[in-house]
């Protein structure tokens, strides 16, 4: 595993360096190109100057002067030597015109030259410079290129170093923040100094973390609501059990058995509508959706119901101007559809009637479920959706048919609302699927 820190580093260290090189060499070669031009211009312009004035008062202008570091011949048209500034100097007359390298004297460690040569006619002028010198020159202004480069890489690395440790700071933060955290420090993470890219990354981080919780709070909650909601049945179940044991006679028994047979109906369908819910609050990513005719969805579930309503007398009513196609997941939906049915055949006294009634406005679709009972008071309406609340004890059921449809329709973006019929007593609920434009094209 690498370090982001060291790979930042070591990566922007060698930029500096090879920008710091770059710079350093570029410098270093103009600045010799330049000092080599002046110094040749220097030869060239001394040349000019005794060629063209009194030889005496010239020379002795010259010689008084060290800070040129020149040396001078002059000759004659006969090519007598007129004036020599050093006695260490051994070049001869035949040099070319203009600039040229040459040695003095014959010997093997004869200095070299850099000589201007210029001639009238009259006199001929030698202005040298010792290759030496030229050099030692080049080197003094090359360190004085080079040496502040080097104090700029310097500074640019304790410069790079220095921010990207600070800049790296919040993640340091991030990562004590979590280390100090077990299973159930969930809250959000907080950093006040993060960056915007930081920042995106702690609020997803967030977001997962409010997920992960509220799937630990729906599992805690589920098994908290078995414990609860299953001792009762259960309870009732060993009774039945142990009254069976007991039995005296045929028909005693007969009797238990029935009620034993009724409590094991009851405890396994508490059983299925927990798992349901379960099942529901625990998906974290959505199932894919098909086009759904709604209507037929909705009859298809008043058939499976038949038996039970027509057995205390109940009439279903299904009001619909033709197919409603919503998108969704058919087993959710049949789902939603068989618990509101199923809520309504509950709640309506026998002999009575519950209505259906789907309807299409602009691209939203609408189902309506009616039922004749004694309905719910609105102030208890926002409560009667939780799971295992039982509005009215005297109707027998688990408390979980509205938390199941209600988690039906937040997957699917729908709306679900409880309130009064048009008129007549009983209970309306309106599940509305908005925006099915795609769904009605289909």
């Amino acid at each position: 595993m690498f370090s982001l820190e060291s790979r930042l580093k070591r990566r922007l260290l060698v930029g500096v360096l090879l920008v710091s090189l770059v710079l350093a060499v570029t410098v270093r070669t103009e600045v010799h190109k330049q000092q080599q031009e002046l110094l040749d211009y220097q030869l060239e312009q001394v040349a000019r100057a005794l060629i063209l004035s009194d030889l005496q008062g010239t020379v002795q202008t010259w010689d008084s002067d060290p800070a040129l570091h020149l040396d001078v011949q002059i000759w004659d048209a006969e090519g007598r030597l007129l004036y020599r500034s050093s006695e260490q100097i051994d070049v001869a007359l035949d040099t070319p015109p203009g600039l040229s390298s040459v040695q003095s004297g014959h010997q093997k460690d004869a200095v070299e030259l850099k000589v201007f040569t210029l001639s009238n006619g009259e006199r001929t002028v030698q202005v040298m410079h010792s290759q030496r010198l030229r050099d030692a020159l080049y080197w003094d202004a090359e360190l004085a290129v080079v040496i502040p480069a080097l104090l700029v890489m310097l500074v640019g690395a304790v410069l790079v170093t220095l921010t990207i440790r600070k800049e790296l700071e919040p993640i340091r933060e991030l990562d004590q923040e979590l280390s100090r955290r077990d299973a159930n420090s969930l809250q959000s993470v907080v950093l006040p100094q993060a960056p915007a890219e930081l920042a995106s990354v702690v609020s997803t981080l967030n977001r997962l973390l409010q997920q992960l919780d509220a799937s630990l709070q729906a599992h805690k909650r589920f098994i908290a609501n078995a414990a609860h909601e299953l001792r009762t049945p259960i309870t009732a179940l060993s009774l039945e059990v142990d009254n069976l044991l007991l039995g005296q006679d045929q028909a005693q028994m007969q009797a238990t058995a029935a009620r034993l047979k009724l409590g094991t109906q009851r405890a396994q369908h508490l059983l299925q509508q927990m798992l349901t819910l379960a099942r529901l609050e625990a998906r974290t990513q959505p199932r894919p959706r098909v086009a759904i005719d709604l209507q037929q969805l909705v009859q298809q579930s008043m058939m499976g119901l038949s038996a039970h309503a027509s057995h205390r007398g109940i009439e279903f009513a299904l009001e619909t101007i033709g197919p409603a196609v919503v998108q969704g997941d058919a087993d959710d939906l049949r789902l939603l559809v068989d618990n509101l049915l199923g809520n309504a055949l509950k709640f309506s006294p026998a002999n009575a009637e519950v209505e259906v009634s789907i309807q299409r406005q602009d691209h939203a679709v609408t189902l309506l479920v009616r039922d004749s009972g004694t309905g719910i008071a609105p102030e208890l309406r926002e409560r009667s959706v939780l799971p295992f609340v039982r509005v009215n004890a005297a109707v027998e059921g688990s408390g979980l048919g509205l938390a199941i449809a209600l988690e039906v329709v937040h997957n699917h973006g729908a709306s679900l609302s409880l309130e009064d019929p048009a008129s007549g007593p009983g209970l309306q609920v309106r599940v509305v699927f908005a925006d099915q434009t795609s769904a009605s094209k289909g």
